[in-house]
């Protein structure tokens, strides 16, 4: 029997036939990460990870799963991989990078002197002593504030988008920099801004825009992790039921359901994916479990229920 390797801590090597005996001590979500494992469906296999670890936040999610980590674990990511590109820079606009990222990060000691490294005879010599002289000398007053703030968007009106954004998060205005980033289409950056510098009221504002962005563009696989990264999980189901993916969305209901994180709010949601499923299910002629979910279905539910008892006897 060949072997695979299972997620969430259910062993390391087992067989199908040790997978089979294990299935009657799994939680449902456990149950979706198994079979996703053993029909090598890496996208749904991805899809369960996440909102396993979001249910119960276990072991944090690798660096592989990028924005879709918790900002906390992404910061912390974010960090060594600026460590490690600053050992590895050789040019002036790999310095240049890392300077941006650090003010972006609310550091300012470390692009001073990044800043004043600059060679004497390098043209950008005069400009870079001036911004190391700006950032260390950026103060709490309200005419400071209001001086930096005004100078910041109008570089941005004037296509030099990072120096504005860079200047609103030396004053603290990291939202800003962020809105304005979306407005022009960085939408990389502004990601990455918000999840290092945003409290949690202000990034899931950020990322609301983002994931109905990417849904309109077709990114909805994307959106979806995002969603349910944000506990958005009635949104998540909501997308998967849009795109037809009622076999993914009730699972992810039922799963938010038995960990006890299913949003009162998300009610209705949680009905049509029952029902829609239950239909699938009777398409395939299994209708004892179709009865399951008409029962978890709200009202329509009970009464798809009502008309397949009625034409099975």
């Amino acid at each position: 029997m060949p072997e695979i390797v299972l997620p969430h801590n259910l062993g390391l090597y087992v067989t199908y036939s040790q997978t089979e005996d294990k299935f009657s001590t799994l939680s449902f979500l456990e149950r979706c990460l198994v079979t996703a494992a053993l029909y090598g469906d890496m996208v749904e296999w991805r899809l369960w990870q996440v909102l396993a670890y979001y249910l119960d936040q276990s072991s944090p999610l690798s660096s592989a799963f990028d924005i879709v980590q918790d900002n906390q674990s992404y910061l912390k990511d974010q960090v060594k991989t600026l460590a490690v590109q600053e050992k590895c820079r050789s040019t002036y606009s790999h310095r240049q990078h890392s300077i941006h990222r650090h003010i972006l990060l609310g550091n300012t000691d470390k692009p001073v002197q990044l800043l004043l490294e600059v060679e004497q005879d390098s043209p950008n010599f005069y400009q870079d002593c001036l911004r190391a002289s700006l950032i260390s000398s950026v103060s709490d007053s309200e005419v400071a504030q209001s001086t930096i703030k005004l100078v910041a968007t109008n570089l941005i009106a004037n296509d030099h988008l990072l120096e504005g954004c860079q200047l609103l998060c030396l004053i603290k205005k990291a939202v800003d920099a962020c809105r304005y980033m979306q407005n022009f289409h960085h939408y990389n950056e502004a990601i990455w801004l918000a999840k290092v510098a945003l409290s949690k009221e202000e990034y899931s504002e950020v990322m609301k825009y983002y994931i109905d962005l990417l849904v309109n563009n077709g990114s909805r696989h994307l959106g979806i992790l995002l969603a349910i990264s944000l506990h958005y999980f009635d949104k998540a189901a909501e997308i998967l039921l849009a795109t037809k993916l009622v076999t993914i969305a009730a699972p992810l209901v039922e799963s938010c359901i038995e960990a006890g994180k299913w949003p009162e709010t998300g009610t209705e949601i949680k009905d049509r994916v029952f029902v829609e499923y239950a239909k699938y299910l009777v398409s395939l002629n299994n209708v004892d479990v179709a009865l399951k979910y008409c029962e978890m279905g709200g009202e329509k539910g009970k009464q798809l229920g009502e008309e397949l008892r009625i034409c099975a006897q």
